[in-house]
């Protein structure tokens, strides 16, 4: 530690001691009582339910988001099978006034699903109070070891860990939460400007979290992920779902497994927040790399215009977009029963293989890629498109949805909020 500068230095072999002691998987748990692993070979997502600006359906637009969408995004990410947890912005509702509308955010979101949840705090005051709502989530059992939570803890890019970040690590350790770290370095700006040395400075502002973690309590989980961008030289801005996102991602996850640790990588998003060749192009690929990566959770889900904006729709679409890159990923099946010499012979030249035994059997296979939300239709006058598609299923899954939360927690949650907001208003 060189006390005049404040740098701290960790020497190569306490290093990799330290990065050791992290497990490579371990387990969370939501208000069902539900235990998932993450870094047990099965990918996860994580659900997002709001941001600063929601892509409306009908206009296409971006406007403030408000409570029908947290209800909605929350009641998508409870109904889909893959979505291991979920996180809500600190951000407000546009039909909320008043002190207490980002509270109304987050008790809208609690009310509605039964999952993990990641918990985005920016203050010890914020962390607090989940500690309190834990409490409510566990009916006033021991909050310790629930795994109830994944708490983000920040580096301030470039190098810079603050006190606060500490505390937050400090108090996450104590109640045995695991920890996400948010890395954000974005080059040319708060990193240097190469995918090399953006790469390479983020694994290292990880790292320096992860030693922190491990030093503080040996063998604590530590989910690695780190989130890069590009600045824009001309204006400033902040990109970050350009193209290079993709190598970025398989890099990241690779550096990750290098060091034996679970990894989170970002699965969706796209730079625009129009529904048009571009987003597909970005969304697709992202994913892809992503899912080829092997990393152990895929975030994001929702996520688009330039990571400001969500979209109720492309949570059902990256989701589809996942299944595509499984199926993908798994290639093709060449052995005896799949190559068929049998049915090429059977049937013979000319033949056609419509009623052939083998066609029958693999009819309601997951041979060739089939799913819903893709138009497979060949038919552009009659059948809807792969955003009316997400539209639909969204209405389908939304109509009629009853929380799982339990009642006496609901109520008490509802309580608890009326509280704060109304403390937040004196």
């Amino acid at each position: 530690v060189d006390e005049s500068s404040g740098v701290v230095r960790f020497p190569r072999q306490l290093l990799g001691e330290l990065i050791a002691r992290a497990p490579r998987s371990y387990r969370v748990q939501g208000v069902d009582g539900i235990s998932r692993q993450v870094g047990d070979g099965r990918q996860w997502g994580i659900g997002i339910v709001t941001d600063p600006w929601i892509i409306d359906y009908q206009t296409g637009q971006p406007r403030r988001p408000c409570s029908q969408d947290i209800r909605r995004n929350t009641a998508i990410g409870q109904s889909l099978e893959r979505i291991l947890g979920m996180s809500c912005m600190d951000f407000p509702l546009s039909d909320v006034e008043g002190a207490g509308s980002n509270l109304r955010a987050l008790e809208i979101f609690l009310l509605n699903h039964a999952k993990h949840n990641f918990a985005y705090v920016a203050s010890t005051r914020s962390l607090d109070r989940w500690l309190r709502i834990g409490r409510i989530l566990t009916r006033g059992e021991e909050l310790r070891g629930s795994r109830l939570f994944t708490v983000a803890v920040a580096s301030l890019t470039p190098l810079t860990v603050t006190g606060m970040n500490v505390e937050l690590m400090r108090t996450a350790c104590e109640y045995d939460f695991p920890i996400v770290p948010t890395v954000c370095p974005t080059a040319g700006i708060t990193s240097p400007y190469t995918m090399a040395g953006t790469l390479a400075q983020g694994h290292a502002e990880v790292l320096f979290l992860l030693a922190l973690v491990q030093l503080h309590r040996p063998g604590h989980p530590f989910l690695y992920a780190f989130g890069p961008a590009v600045g824009n030289m001309q204006n400033g801005a902040c990109l970050y779902y350009t193209l290079d996102k993709v190598m970025w991602r398989l890099a990241s996850v690779q550096l990750a497994k290098s060091c034996g640790l679970p990894v989170c990588a970002e699965c969706g998003g796209t730079m625009s927040h129009r529904t048009d060749n571009q987003s597909g192009a970005e969304g697709m690929l992202f994913m892809a790399a992503a899912v080829n990566s092997g990393a152990d959770a895929l975030a994001g889900f929702g996520s688009t215009y330039n990571a400001v904006g969500h979209s109720t729709e492309m949570m059902l679409i990256q989701d589809a977009y996942f299944e595509a890159a499984e199926h993908l990923s798994r290639g093709i099946n060449t052995d005896t029963a799949h190559l068929a010499v049998e049915a090429a012979v059977r049937v013979g030249p000319g033949g056609v293989h419509i009623t052939d035994e083998l066609t029958l059997q693999g009819l309601r296979s997951s041979e060739f890629f089939n799913h819903a939300v893709f138009d497979h239709s060949g038919d552009s006058m009659q059948s809807p498109s792969m955003f009316q598609r997400a539209h639909e299923k969204a209405a389908a899954l939304t109509d009629g949805y009853c929380s799982p939360v339990p009642p006496d927690i609901q109520e008490r949650l509802q309580r608890f909020f009326d509280d704060e907001i109304n403390g937040a208003s004196r």
